[in-house]
C-alpha cells in the first residue's frame, strides 16, 4: 500500500470519526434534556367535556382515559344512548388533543433526530433507523 492509499484511508477514517463524534454529541445533548421531557409527558393531562356538558373525561399523556365524571342530572337530561355518544365524542376529542400536545412537546427532539445522520449514511450496509421508524408508524389506524 502506497502513501496515497494510506492518506485516503486516514482521511476516510477522520471523516467517519468526525461524523460519529457529532452524532454522539447531539445524542448526549438530547439525552440530557430527555428527563425534563419525560416529566412533561408524565404530567400531561387533557380534560374534555361532552357537547351537552353531561360528563367530563380526563386523558393522560399516553392517551388513556384516567377519569370520567358524569353530571348528577345527566340521566334526567339525556338518554343512555346520548350519554354514550357524547362520552365517546369527548374521549375522541381528548385523545386527539393529547396527541397534538405530545407532538408539540416532541417536536424539538424530532427535528434534531431528523437532522442526524442515519446509520446507513455513516456505514453503508447498516439498517436505516428512519426506514424502520417509518414502517412502524404505518400501522393501520382503527376505524372510528
Amino acid at each position: 500500500m502506497d502513501q496515497w492509499e494510506r492518506d485516503q484511508i486516514r482521511s476516510a477514517n477522520d471523516g467517519l470519526r468526525s461524523t460519529l463524534n457529532s452524532m454522539q454529541n447531539d445524542f448526549e445533548r438530547e439525552i440530557g434534556e430527555l428527563g425534563e421531557l419525560q416529566h412533561k409527558l408524565a404530567a400531561l393531562k387533557v380534560r374534555a367535556t361532552t357537547p351537552s356538558d353531561l360528563a367530563r373525561v380526563t386523558i393522560n399523556g399516553s392517551g388513556m382515559v384516567t377519569e370520567i365524571e358524569i353530571a348528577d342530572d345527566a340521566y334526567r337530561r339525556s338518554t343512555p344512548r346520548q350519554l354514550t355518544e357524547e362520552l365517546n365524542a369527548a374521549i375522541r376529542g381528548g385523545v386527539e388533543a393529547v396527541t397534538q400536545a405530545r407532538a408539540k412537546l416532541l417536536e424539538p427532539f424530532q427535528s434534531v433526530i431528523d437532522g442526524m445522520a442515519d446509520l446507513d449514511e455513516v456505514m453503508p450496509g447498516m439498517p436505516s433507523m428512519r426506514e424502520l421508524r417509518r414502517q412502524f408508524s404505518e400501522f393501520p389506524q382503527p376505524e372510528q
